[in-house]
């Protein structure tokens, strides 16, 4: 690892070991207490109209995101399910079948379970290209897709004007945890998309290369500490965000499983805390399962009277990626990667503590091992009846 990696790594390190985290006390005692009680409504609506130019992001719970260019649908990681192993989910997923039905291609980060799930992709449309790391064709070819395509980091394929380049992650060493994050670029903004993973060094070369206008970062699963090792917490992702020169982050995997020791809801107060304390407003946007927003490139964004919305937004160096509140309300465009100065984030970070059950990061606590070993036991001997999920 470069030098200048090895110091920015040690700076997350100090940061969070300073950072309060509300947690469970007990997952096996979470998970037990969510067996008989059904996931929460997503606040699901219908997915809002797009335009040349243009490109609709919807968040459909856990990784699972919908990207729609004009002449494309993406279903990213899509898991519909209500479980894993013995675990419930909490929230329903935010998007459906119906919402799929169109999806010409299907990009699966890596082989987990709550990532590449088989019952989900049971239910897409058979004429989709399907993309998967490599390993992944053998586990997908069987559905019967029109086609898959497995690609390795560096490799890239194209459909329907479609680019999607395939770039490194950080997940771990183990067969099923080797995967892809995506560069994805079409009529409308460029989107980079990555699943799970851990904070590393690669983030700055993708961005070197490829600068995304919007990133999907994961935010969930870091507690105990040693979870770090193969997922970020909210401080690690604006870490990757700024390091791939995004305009725009959009976080993911969290909220729905709870797969790790912090509260469920901690990961997005967490964030939605830094960004009021270093003023990232306008480049942090925070979606509920369920809910879209459409984003438009600054060169086709107007404001009604045939100027640009923010000027100067033409310009070869223009500003960023426009946000459509809704479906055509134009609203600032974010601001070049420039003011999103370094020092706005590694600067000491004060979280305030919930009241209830928050602790500090504990680096000696129990690690992965602990972690598999309890859902091992869970879908070997306590799984409950499971009436009306799908597998």
């Amino acid at each position: 690892m470069p030098a200048d990696s090895r110091s920015r790594a040690s700076e997350l390190r100090a940061m969070h070991r300073k950072v309060p985290v509300a947690r469970y006390r007990s997952l096996v005692l979470h998970w037990m207490g969510r067996w008989l009680r059904p996931p929460r409504r997503a606040a699901a609506g219908p997915l809002p109209s797009i335009a040349a130019g243009q490109v609709a992001v919807t968040f459909g719970g856990h990784a699972t995101a919908l990207i729609r260019y004009p002449t494309l649908s993406i279903a990213f990681d899509p898991m519909l399910g209500g479980w894993i192993k013995g675990i419930r989910r909490a929230v329903a997923p935010g998007v459906t079948v119906d919402d799929l039905a169109d999806v010409g291609l299907i990009l699966i980060s890596h082989r987990h379970l709550d990532h590449l799930h088989l019952p989900t992709l049971a239910q897409l449309p058979r004429a989709a290209t399907v993309v998967v790391p490599p390993g992944g064709a053998a586990t997908v070819s069987p559905l019967g897709f029109a086609r898959v395509v497995e690609l390795s980091a560096g490799g890239d394929v194209e459909l329907r004007g479609v680019q999607v380049a395939a770039e490194a992650m950080s997940h771990g060493d183990e067969p099923l945890a080797r995967g892809l994050s995506y560069v994805v670029r079409g009529d409308g903004p460029s989107v980079y998309l990555c699943g799970d993973g851990a904070w590393f060094s690669g983030f700055a070369d993708i961005g070197a290369r490829h600068q995304p206008d919007i990133a999907l970062l994961p935010i969930g699963g870091f507690l105990p500490g040693s979870f770090r090792d193969r997922h970020m917490s909210p401080l690690d992702a604006l870490y990757a965000f700024e390091d791939l020169r995004a305009r725009l982050m959009i976080p993911i995997h969290h909220g729905a499983f709870a797969l790790s020791y912090e509260r469920l809801d901690e990961p997005a107060r967490w964030l939605s805390q830094l960004v009021r304390d270093r003023g990232l407003a306008t480049h942090v946007r925070i979606l509920a399962p369920g809910e879209s927003e459409v984003f438009v490139s600054p060169r086709t964004w107007r404001d009604g009277t045939g100027d640009d919305a923010s000027g100067d937004a033409g310009s070869d160096n223009g500003a960023g990626v426009g946000l459509i509140a809704g479906r055509a309300t134009p609203v600032r465009l974010v601001t070049p990667p420039v003011a999103f100065a370094r020092p706005s984030i590694v600067a000491p970070v004060a979280v305030a503590a919930e009241a209830s059950g928050a602790i500090s990061i504990d680096l000696d606590a129990a690690g992965d091992d602990e972690w598999e070993r309890l859902l091992d036991t869970l879908a070997a001997e306590q799984e409950p009846p499971r009436p009306s999920d799908p597998p």
